[in-house]
């Protein structure tokens, strides 16, 4: 009797071993918070763009992002929308009819018109708001004064699943920051 309860206590205790080693690797296939997500698209975006002018063009949806699987960061809505305005001329649906130098050549995404990949090291993301499924998540770039100095965007993200994914992006001037309240 005396040896089964010791096997079995043996087993118990190397099933309770397996299942700690086991658990942080099921908490780390959860989704990441919104203000990392957000900051990991923006770093691999502003890198791929930078990159990407020296690259050869695939006359694809693709080319409109850099070569980045922009599906897998923004919400389908938001990219049939960009799609949309970024193929038709002379003005696409993001564009307001009152400001038609509302985006001018500058980025969605960035609203910056040049990209140089080492931005990338002077972005910061917070979380400014979560409310059940949807995120508001402040990005600073604190770029040079030579870029353009300090930039702040709003981002606005929608949990798709396990991911956060980026249904808007404010600028700025549109938001009272730190907040990212809209007027």
């Amino acid at each position: 009797m005396r040896n089964k309860l010791t096997k079995y206590t043996v087993i118990v205790s190397v099933l309770n071993v397996f299942i700690l080693i086991l658990f942080p690797l099921s908490t780390q296939a959860q989704s990441t918070a919104p203000d990392q997500e957000v900051l990991g698209f923006y770093k691999k975006y502003m890198i791929a763009c930078d990159e990407f002018d020296n690259k050869p063009k695939k006359g694809t949806v693709d080319d409109l992002f850099c070569g980045v699987d922009i599906k897998r960061y923004i919400t389908e809505p938001l990219l049939k929308k960009l799609v949309r305005s970024y193929t038709s001329q002379p003005t696409g649906d993001l564009l307001p009819p009152w400001d038609p130098d509302y985006l001018g050549d500058s980025d969605y995404f960035l609203h910056t018109q040049d990209v140089d990949a080492q931005w990338s090291s002077f972005m910061t993301a917070k979380t400014i708001h979560e409310y059940k499924n949807t995120s508001v998540v402040r990005l600073f770039m604190d770029l040079p004064k030579s870029s353009g100095g300090p930039l702040a965007i709003c981002v606005r993200v929608l949990r798709d699943q396990d991911r956060w994914k980026i249904y808007q992006v404010d600028l700025a001037t549109d938001n009272y920051l730190p907040t990212c309240k809209g007027r």
